[in-house]
């Protein structure tokens, strides 16, 4: 199955979500997680970017680099990477019920680490639906869904044997 390097999410609440997907995700389920890198999450790094936007020249219309660049930080979940940028406008959160969604951020787990997140998630009072099993050609035997403080749709799930 493909595995894709860096994931990213939109969130509302960067230290929120940096205890969720770090804490949480990473270090209760997958044994593996960590904040690695923090960009713009204090007035004076939100200041000193505005500093240098002002001062600095562009050349031949180029895009600035500074100012486009949004608060964030990158996270290690068990052996994913997953950037976690501060959402710039409102979106409307799916309804709490529902649990199942696209988009949705896919991590491959064991079957292991499905049945401890399960009583992660119980413990930390996520609502989670699973695990829900899947029939072949799916290359997901059974998957774990639940969603993000921010409402983001997740789904860990244990690939199928070949």
């Amino acid at each position: 199955m493909f595995e894709l390097g860096t994931r990213v999410a939109m969130v509302d609440d960067l230290v929120l979500a940096e205890r969720f997907y770090a804490e949480m995700l990473g270090s209760e389920i997958f044994g593996n997680g960590s904040v690695d890198t923090r960009y713009m999450l204090s007035t004076d790094e939100f200041l000193e970017s505005r500093r240098r936007t002002s001062s600095r020249e562009r050349n031949n219309g180029e895009a600035d680099f500074w100012v486009n660049r949004p608060p964030h930080s990158n996270v290690t979940v068990g052996e994913a990477k997953v950037s976690l940028y501060l959402a710039d406008h409102h979106v409307q959160e799916p309804p709490p019920e529902q649990l199942r969604g696209a988009p949705r951020l896919a991590l491959t787990a064991t079957g292991e680490q499905i049945e401890r997140a399960r009583a992660v998630l119980a413990r930390h009072e996520v609502p989670f639906e699973g695990p829900v099993e899947h029939a072949p050609p799916c290359p997901a035997a059974e998957s774990l869904y639940f969603k993000d403080p921010a409402g983001n749709f997740l789904e860990l799930c244990r690939l199928r044997e070949d």
